[in-house]
């Protein structure tokens, strides 16, 4: 019998970078079968990995507390998969990639092109343009290939009040997620685009399901009263990971800007409508070959967004019927 083999995944940036790292775990998984793979990730996002498809493991790191010199040699000696087959960190994370040098790695492959910490193991990640691509081509030192595949979510199904409502609400009407705010300003959908975009939706017998968490989606939402628009779903700042993830599925549609809950709907093939407003969907915007999605760039109208959605769910001819 062949030994487990250890594969460390360092990806401690935020909630789609470790997404669409699910691209490399699957190819694990898929060239080495007796392997155990271990995700390390920033605390707040411990739930974004442990429920990814092939993920064995998950150790968190806590930025707040680790991040010195010392902190990193602690947490390297508590570190519970020592001398592991292959270290992989994602990004051009420097401590990341002494941490992979301090439990010695057998093989550790990088970003880097110049740093103090580089290996033997050459990762040429500029031959490719997409991230799927990047994440997953990081077995290539390994194995010589790689494969392009779909990232998995499967997180599991929870009974709260909140999820219970949104079903009661599924079984009445057809919900579509709604994600318009992000962590960077251009690329957040125009307030006026969202209030026009709500008001076709509910014309169309869709009650949209507006998420998001923070200060920028709150005022967002208030921002939305203000101008009149009420005909909606408030769940700004009320949902966790796996709630989204939930209220995803039952919901079956999403619209959203470039942002988590946009690889959430990838990870869980819910058909996406999402649009690119700033910039980078040649390396961020779902493969359609890998997912059921329309992607949109630049500044579409709310209408072509609602076109986009009825064309991706089929419900084109069934909807205009009723109007």
């Amino acid at each position: 019998m062949n030994k487990e083999k250890v594969f460390v995944i360092f990806n401690t940036a935020f909630i789609g970078d470790m997404l669409v790292t699910n691209s490399l775990v699957q190819n694990i998984k898929h060239y080495f079968q007796d392997s155990k793979v271990v995700f390390v990730c920033d605390k707040k996002f411990v739930d974004v990995a442990k429920y990814q498809i092939g993920v064995d493991d998950v150790v968190s790191f806590d930025k707040t507390k680790d991040k010195s010199l010392m902190g990193i040699i602690k947490f390297a000696k508590n570190f519970p998969y020592k001398k592991p087959y292959a270290s992989f960190v994602t990004y051009s994370n420097e401590r990341n990639l002494l941490i992979s040098h301090l439990i010695q790695a057998q093989h550790i492959i990088s970003h880097h092109k110049f740093s103090l910490w580089n290996t033997k193991e050459k990762y040429k990640i500029k031959e490719y343009t997409h991230m799927n691509d990047k994440w997953g081509g990081m077995i290539e030192p390994l194995v010589g290939e790689y494969k392009s595949v779909s990232i998995k979510y499967n997180p599991p199904f929870i009974e709260n009040e909140l999820i219970r409502k949104i079903e009661a609400l599924a079984s009445q009407k057809k919900l579509v997620v709604l994600c318009t705010t992000s962590k960077m300003k251009a690329k957040d959908m125009p307030i006026e685009d969202c209030f026009e975009l709500i008001n076709l939706l509910n014309k169309y017998g869709y009650t949209p399901i507006l998420t998001g968490a923070g200060q920028v989606s709150r005022d967002y939402s208030l921002e939305l009263r203000k101008l009149g628009c009420f005909d909606f779903i408030d769940l700004v700042d009320c949902t966790d990971f796996i709630d989204l993830a939930n209220i995803l599925k039952i919901s079956k549609r999403c619209i959203s800007v470039d942002t988590g809950t946009m690889h959430f709907a990838n990870a869980l093939n819910v058909p996406l409508v999402d649009i690119f407003y700033h910039c980078c969907a040649e390396m961020w915007a779902p493969k359609d070959d890998l997912y059921p999605v329309k992607n949109l760039i630049g500044r579409p109208s709310p209408n072509e967004i609602v076109e986009n959605l009825l064309e991706l769910t089929g419900e084109k001819n069934e909807i205009y019927s009723k109007i």
